[in-house]
């Protein structure tokens, strides 16, 4: 065989290695797509849906998410303001779900900004929802995500919880329809919903006391 033989050979075997290698890979499950693919850094961040909690931005989050979102403060007669990002309708590997962003800022900036806020909604859980206005939006782009909560318009029920999720640390239980499963070391507090739609709150796990503290408190365990 002829050194021009054998060098065709080399390079078929190299072009039918990467072909192979590269099906491998568009074969895999693409992550950051779904709710239970939680990624616990060595730094102690968490990453979920491509959103890295105390690092990703804003601006960040739309590029992943969509740009139909709606800038609020949101406040509660017993807890203080709060900075959210509210992404109504996102699909996501086949299932659509609405995405909360609780973003960075001090009670100073959040009092500024409530002085800008146009409009105001009392929601019925006596809570009260202010709007920005988009010129805001832009100005806090580069504001870091500190939690994310994600209700799935898909019913999940405690079998297809505990194939994805495992066993909970602890159970909260509110009612007979709904109940708060706890993975501290995930840093998520998933509540069950029997009669609606679950929901999934996220944070780093050094955070998870103050996930958990108040529902302790609240029901009494």
């Amino acid at each position: 065989m002829n050194k021009v033989v054998i060098t065709r050979v080399i390079v078929l075997g190299m072009m039918l290695y990467l072909i192979s290698a590269c099906d491998q890979v568009n074969n895999q499950p693409k992550e950051d797509i779904y709710p239970w693919q939680i990624t616990l850094r060595s730094d102690g961040k968490t990453r979920v849906f491509g959103i890295t909690l105390s690092e990703s931005t804003l601006n960040d989050a739309v590029a992943l998410l969509g740009y139909d979102f709606k800038l609020g403060l949101f406040e509660t007669p017993d807890q203080p303001l709060s900075l959210e990002a509210y992404f109504n309708e996102v699909t996501l590997g086949g299932i659509s779900g609405k995405f909360v962003l609780t973003l960075e800022a001090t009670q100073e900036e959040m009092a500024a900004l409530l002085q800008k806020a146009i409009k105001r909604k009392l929601l019925e859980s006596g809570a009260r929802r202010y709007s920005m206005t988009a010129d805001t939006n832009n100005a806090l782009a580069q504001k870091r995500i500190t939690s994310l909560s994600y209700v799935p318009y898909i019913n999940l029920d405690e079998e297809i919880v505990r194939k994805r999720f495992g066993e909970p640390v602890k159970r909260i239980i509110v009612d007979k329809q709904r109940q708060h499963l706890l993975y501290p070391e995930l840093g998520l507090d998933l509540l069950l919903d029997e009669d609606g739609k679950e929901l999934l709150q996220y944070v780093a796990p050094a955070r998870f006391e103050q996930l958990q503290q108040p529902l302790l408190e609240k029901y009494n365990r």
